[in-house]
């Protein structure tokens, strides 16, 4: 909660992000203890959010190459914080993994397809789904179908292709969506937007 009060804008993505990456998990097999892991690697991935300036967050335009580059840097935020906690201290690395990308392209630290694991994997796509589906100031959220096929393109060669067709399972299981109801998550999204700068 204290990670996505840090901006209006992510509200909730940690917790959303973190029912996506459970389901994800469970349509792939993961037992009770790893999707208990799971659970707490997606609430625990932002952390190092902390560390960055809301006006770089919540900026609406496109970021400076050096305002990037600090936005990159909060996944080493993310391993660190957790790391000094003994209950966390497993899970903070695969926790600042959530950038990285199979094909070596991601961030802080270029790992590549050996080096991650399944869990990692379902993090990554579950964190891009959820940001892609959530209202940003540079950028409306998309329906979920405009989030997959827009996912699809990197899949094998950046995000992992068993949890990418376990996230377009679990999806199809739920509610079809239609322009109405979409329409009433725009309507609520705009409105906690504006509620979130009124308080600040």
């Amino acid at each position: 909660a204290i990670v996505d009060a840090k901006s209006s804008w992510t509200y909730h993505h940690s917790d959303r992000t973190s029912t996506v990456a459970t389901d994800v998990g469970a349509a792939l097999g993961f037992d009770t203890d790893e999707l208990r892991d799971m659970r707490h690697m997606a609430l625990l991935h932002d952390i190092g959010k902390l560390s960055i300036s809301s006006r770089i967050l919540d900026k609406p335009t496109r970021l400076t190459h050096a305002e990037f580059e600090r936005v990159k840097e909060h996944p080493l935020f993310t391993q660190w914080v957790p790391e000094r906690v003994s209950c966390f201290a497993d899970l903070a690395r695969p926790a600042s993994a959530h950038h990285e990308r199979l094909d070596g392209g991601g961030y802080p630290r270029g790992l590549r397809a050996d080096d991650l694991t399944l869990p990692m994997r379902v993090l990554a796509v579950a964190d891009v789904y959820e940001a892609l589906t959530s209202e940003r100031p540079y950028r409306r959220a998309m329906s979920s179908d405009a989030a997959l096929a827009e996912m699809r393109p990197d899949v094998p060669r950046r995000l992992d292709r068993d949890a990418f067709s376990a996230l377009e399972a679990v999806l199809e299981e739920r509610l079809p969506e239609t322009p109405a109801a979409q329409a009433a998550v725009d309507d609520a999204l705009r409105a906690a937007t504006v509620l979130g700068r009124r308080l600040r």
